[in-house]
């Protein structure tokens, strides 16, 4: 006669889930996974039992939210920075169509290097920044937490990052132009002073809400999401000297 329980397939993942559960008891907690977050071998085999036993055996759909933070938490650095040069390149799309229309020839270069700044410079150095603002603020010099948002606002606007990234922007921009070191250096005297004037109206309020609300790791998430209109606004005052330049070549 056939078992009852053979005649439930969906039945013998529970069984299997038990048995392997038996098993792994006496495996003991002592063997941690490798990587930022040390886990027990024995909760990552349950965890991932639970995940088929609940979906039938099969593994558990993901959204793309999740996927996205899954590779937020395993390789940190090199996703935010293929994001921010994700970001980057498409506020600079946004910008050229704003700029000339869609009846203007798309600049791919002038894409590529937005992206570029975007991935190799921006993406990296906001993951190091803060990250460093995050030890500086609540472990080195701790302060309440009514008053963090504010600290870490001045710190980020007022001190190092917003004069230092904006000058690393037109720099590497102009170095990417072959304009090469007396041009860069020449272009950030020109646009530094529009640019900052133009950040100090919109990121201190941003970051004061990004530090409020927001957890320390989807920070730069929302910088880049921000970015995606300040890419734009960056990318249209760049094409602007460009053009200016190209056309005093010509007069002169």
């Amino acid at each position: 006669e056939t078992s009852f329980l053979c005649k439930l397939p969906t039945t013998r993942p529970f069984l299997m889930a038990s048995t392997v559960c038996t098993r792994m008891r006496f495996l003991g907690n002592s063997t941690p996974v490798s990587g930022f977050w040390r886990v027990p071998v024995r909760s990552v085999v349950r965890s991932k039992l639970c995940t088929q036993v609940a979906s039938g055996g099969q593994p558990a759909k993901r959204g793309l939210l999740s996927w996205y933070n899954g590779w937020l938490e395993k390789a940190p650095l090199v996703t935010k920075s293929i994001t921010s040069g994700v970001l980057f390149g498409l506020g600079d799309v946004i910008a050229q169509f704003v700029t000339g229309g869609l009846q203007t020839q798309f600049d791919v270069p002038r894409c590529l290097r937005a992206s570029a700044f975007g991935c190799f410079l921006l993406g990296p150095l906001a993951h190091m920044h803060l990250t460093f603002l995050e030890w500086l603020v609540v472990h080195r010099f701790p302060v309440g937490k009514a008053a963090m948002p504010f600290v870490k606002m001045f710190i980020d606007q007022f001190t190092y990052w917003a004069p230092g990234i904006n000058v690393i922007y037109h720099f590497s921009l102009g170095l990417m132009e072959g304009k090469g070191m007396d041009g860069s250096v020449q272009r950030v005297k020109d646009k530094i002073i529009p640019t900052l004037k133009a950040n100090y109206m919109l990121w201190p309020a941003v970051q004061l809400i990004n530090f409020k609300f927001v957890p320390v790791a989807h920070q730069l998430n929302v910088i880049l999401i921000v970015s995606l209109g300040w890419a734009a606004f960056l990318s249209r005052l760049s094409s602007h000297g460009t053009e200016a330049d190209e056309t005093h070549e010509q007069h002169t």
